[in-house]
């Protein structure tokens, strides 16, 4: 069950920490960057201990269109709060556009189209109202107590949103900024014209030292950082790789205080990649959420024999990835 207190819930958007298999999560300018049409599979479970878990979902496809000297991306994110008492659903399409720069510098400016929608299971919440002293939120025969609480209007409400970015990078470097609710949606379930859906802004930046062979070492320092709404979260940490083995450590610090260690392991091997990684909740949270678990899966096609070309005589520069 979902308790809340009031109507009105502020919120921040869904946040993957697989950096490199959510890259167009954060930013549309990533959309088609790598140069091979790829697929991800994204997973999380936050704070399973707890009884108003998130479980969050996302499947996406982007690929660089030769014709059009274009990339171009979809996805579909899908996200559970309180058990299920919340749940949204975002479809989206990204396009990107590549400005070279020369032989090895590429700026790279994106675009983000998305309905989506939220959903709210009204009999899964629970409200200070209901609280019998004797029977907490039921009466004698188990039955829910009733509540004051007005019904909605309607229990989905749903929105077409805009989001934008731009990505300046070379074979050895990137640093990306974005935006996205650029029009501030207007989000509730009781008509409320002040409820808006804050515009969120994203930083991206990352180095590569190392495989200048096949199965060479390949050390990825990164750093991700995203506000909305006075909530802010940085996220520090660097990716290791050697042949098929890939390894990760990152820290979490939010706006007052540090709030997760992230530790990842993974393989990429061929057109396949998979990472896995945990949480380890630290703060307020130490010990009381059950960390959170989260797994990436990546198809990654490979080039067709155009694509061998050298970068001067592509129409674009792929992006550096750890995977």
């Amino acid at each position: 069950m979902f308790s809340i207190k009031s109507q009105q819930v502020q919120a921040q958007d869904l946040k993957y920490g697989h950096w490199h298999a959510a890259e167009t999560n954060y930013n549309p300018a990533f959309a088609g960057s790598s140069g091979q049409p790829r697929i991800i599979l994204n997973f999380r479970d936050q704070w399973p201990v707890m009884p108003q878990a998130y479980v969050s979902y996302r499947a996406a496809f982007d690929a660089y269109i030769e014709p059009i000297r274009s990339g171009l991306g979809l996805y579909v994110n899908q996200d559970n709060q309180g058990d299920g008492a919340l749940q949204s659903t975002d479809i989206g399409m990204q396009y990107m556009y590549q400005a070279r720069l020369g032989y090895s510098w590429a700026l790279n400016f994106g675009m983000q189209l998305s309905y989506q929608q939220y959903r709210l299971n009204w009999l899964d919440l629970q409200f200070l109202d209901q609280i019998n002293v004797l029977y907490g939120f039921n009466d004698i025969f188990g039955n829910p107590n009733p509540t004051g609480e007005p019904f909605p209007g309607s229990l989905t409400t749903d929105f077409v949103d805009l989001g934008a970015g731009a990505v300046l990078y070379s074979d050895r470097l990137y640093v990306g900024m974005s935006a996205a609710h650029v029009t501030t949606p207007k989000v509730s379930f009781y008509n409320n014209p002040s409820s808006e859906l804050p515009m969120a802004f994203s930083g991206q930046a990352g180095i590569f030292f190392g495989g200048e062979r096949k199965d060479d070492l390949v050390f990825n320092p990164y750093m991700l950082f995203t506000t909305q709404k006075g909530f802010s979260q940085l996220q520090t940490g660097a990716y290791v790789k050697k042949s098929v083995v890939l390894g990760g450590f990152a820290v979490k610090h939010n706006t007052s205080n540090l709030s997760d260690v992230v530790f990842l392991a993974g393989l990429s091997k061929g057109m396949l990649k998979f990472a896995y990684s945990y949480d380890i909740s630290v703060g307020p949270l130490a010990g009381l959420s059950g960390g959170s678990h989260e797994v990436s899966l990546m198809l990654t096609f490979k080039d067709n024999e155009g694509r061998s070309k050298k970068n001067s005589q592509k129409s674009m520069l792929d992006c550096p990835s750890i995977l």
